[in-house]
């Protein structure tokens, strides 16, 4: 039963999505429909037009959002009546061909004319068909039924013999019976469809009492698929418009180029809240599945084990939400919104850029550092940040070719080319740890080679940060000053720069500090190590060197000093370290032999015992700080 409950789930959801979509369209046309010019149009009194246009006009919006948001068993029956009123439209179609056709032939009698008699059999034949599935779609089980068959009276008057002169006036008569049919249902089921709405509104208004309007709008996201719903709405959209374009203008994709041809597709697919909305959620998809398969490239299949970050690629769509919204894009012509879009699309592609560095940068280092034997993950991740650096310096150069520069302009560029310079760091910091794991002896200025590899890259942001912030000043003092450009400049300062700065000199005090208490420890002998015969307890790796804590722990001089970037506490017993520095330094002639009984002293006191349980511990932190 499990399989089938999970095909039934996506049946169940891929129904809900395609019977929703089409309020989708129906909102877009609303949005696209002027009914002022309606009105204008038509030579009735303009008063009395007005009010039912607008009557009119708000009612089809009402009707798509009740579709968007009408319970699925509710919306499944609603389908069923629309379907069943275009079957009957297509059977007045089809009594109105046969009306013509039957006048259009000389009148004989029906049983010498073999090509009237066939026609004859082959519509009463369809109209009996399409009554029966009216009857079952619509669930008629009584004498009622058999009223659906109004449309085969031409041909039982073409049986009966009746004139064909007076075969109009009975199609009309089908026609005006099966109106008033339609009205008479109408007026009996009013009540009943105003309950269904009455019930919705009742319904959501005590979920929104219940768990909050935002709660509820989360819940509604989800629970009836919108984001699915925009994305297949959108692809629909985009493919229909591409398609009128190339029916229109077959030359305009040789002569414009590809590009301008897909951009101008897209900017026409961003005309109105709707399509703007459903481009966004189709960014964020695209995002999402770029970043997965960028994880899934570079770890495999292992990549899904433990993937929970469902909001990945969302950043994307917002930002293309927020950039559209601040620049006015709905109310640009199609021409200007199409040449806006290619800004828009180069800001979603930087972010995205960077999404994907952040995203891949522990899975680089993780391999260097854990000294990975795969050559094939290696040589992926390298083809990566290669594709990383080389990108994003490409779409720059691209983009100056088209616009010139200006401060929005300078603040995208910079974004592209602290990525790369990012890259470029991480690259040469892989390089680093790879070249450690190839040496046999331990490289104690490894760490200090990274801080200034580190420390080189945040310079260069910062210097960039700075740069940026010049020019705007400039171009708000000398150019044209706007609100919006200084409070982008205000953020781009306080994010980029000041928080820059800080965290910059708070890590050079705390490895200043680390580097000043390391230097009051004792280093040890080669005695001593050899009498201590063991491994660090942080890395594991032989100890060649070490520093002696006052406790009497050994350790690299590395590792401490990473360890004492967080905490001034031994890794092993997490005794203050400083203060026993000092004590030991006041009290040495009463512990002339401190360093030779060191060895003797953890021997005694069995730490061997509790090495193990607190390796695991420092081992986590010497991960996380190579990280």
């Amino acid at each position: 039963m499990g399989p089938f409950k999970l095909k039934r789930e996506y049946l169940l959801a891929s129904v809900c999505v395609i019977l929703r979509v089409p309020s989708l369209f129906i909102m877009e046309v609303w949005f696209r429909t002027d009914p002022q010019k309606a009105v204008e149009s038509k030579a009735v009194d303009p008063g009395h037009a007005q009010f039912i246009t607008t009557a009119v006009y708000y009612s089809i919006l009402a009707f798509a959002v009740a579709v968007l948001l009408m319970p699925l068993r509710k919306l499944v029956s609603l389908y069923m009546y629309i379907v069943s009123l275009v079957l009957l439209l297509m059977a007045h179609h089809l009594a109105q061909i046969y009306v013509e056709m039957e006048i259009a032939e000389p009148e004989t009698y029906i049983l010498n004319d073999t090509s009237a008699l066939k026609r004859l059999g082959l519509h009463l034949t369809v109209q009996c068909v399409m009554a029966a599935f009216i009857a079952y779609l619509i669930d008629i089980t009584s004498w009622r039924r058999f009223v659906l068959l109004i449309y085969t009276l031409p041909m039982i008057a073409r049986i009966a013999g009746i004139p064909l002169a007076a075969f109009e006036h009975i199609h009309h008569f089908c026609s005006l019976f099966t109106v008033i049919l339609i009205m008479l249902f109408l007026f009996n089921n009013i009540g009943f469809g105003l309950d269904i709405v009455k019930e919705n509104i009742l319904r959501w208004k005590a979920l929104a009492d219940a768990i909050g309007w935002i709660s509820l709008l989360f819940t509604a996201w989800h629970t009836i698929l919108l984001p699915i719903q925009f994305l297949v709405f959108w692809i629909v959209l985009f493919c229909s418009q591409l398609y009128v374009y190339m029916m229109k203008t077959p030359l305009s994709l040789s002569q414009e180029g590809w590009l301008l041809f897909i951009l101008a597709c897209v900017g026409e697919c961003c005309a109105t809240p709707i399509s703007l909305i459903a481009l966004c959620v189709t960014i964020a998809y695209a995002s999402y599945y770029i970043l997965t398969l960028t994880k899934l490239y570079l770890q495999g299949w292992n990549a899904f084990t433990a993937d929970q970050d469902v909001m990945r690629g969302w950043t994307e769509g917002f930002t293309m939400m927020l950039i559209a919204v601040q620049t006015g894009l709905l109310e640009l012509k199609p021409l200007q919104r199409a040449f806006l879009m290619c800004v828009l699309l180069f800001i979603v592609a930087s972010s995205l850029i960077q999404s994907m560095y952040e995203m891949a940068d522990p899975i680089l280092l993780s391999l260097s550092a854990s000294h990975n034997k795969n050559i094939f993950k290696h040589v992926r991740a390298i083809l990566l940040f290669t594709f990383l650096w080389l990108f994003p310096l490409y779409m720059t150069y691209s983009i100056c070719q088209y616009f010139d520069l200006d401060f929005w302009l300078l603040v995208i560029m910079s974004s592209c080319l602290l990525t790369s310079v990012q890259v470029v760091g991480s690259l040469v910091i892989y390089t680093l740890f790879m070249y450690d794991g190839m040496r046999t002896d331990p490289w104690e200025s490894l760490d200090d080679i990274v801080y200034y590899t580190r420390s080189f890259v945040r310079i260069l942001e910062f210097i960039v940060a700075v740069f940026v912030v010049c020019y705007g000043m400039k171009e708000s003092i000398f150019g044209e000053w706007s609100w919006i450009n200084s409070s982008i400049l205000i953020i781009h300062c306080y994010f980029n720069v000041w928080q820059r700065l800080q965290s910059g000199w708070r890590t050079f005090l705390l490895r200043r500090e680390a580097v000043k208490k390391l230097a009051l420890l004792p280093t040890a002998t080669e005695d001593q190590i050899h009498n201590y015969n063991d491994v660090c307890p942080i890395c594991y790796q032989p100890l060649l060197t070490a520093k002696i804590t006052p406790c009497g722990h050994f350790f690299h001089a590395t590792c401490l000093k990473k360890w004492l970037y967080v905490k001034d506490t031994c890794p092993m017993c997490h005794k203050k370290l400083h203060e026993t520095s000092e004590e030991s330094q006041n009290s040495t002639e009463d512990r002339p032999a401190q360093n030779e009984d060191i060895v003797e002293e953890d021997e005694d006191h069995g730490d061997a015992d509790s090495e193990p349980s607190n390796h695991s511990e420092e081992q986590e932190f010497s991960e996380e700080d190579l990280d």
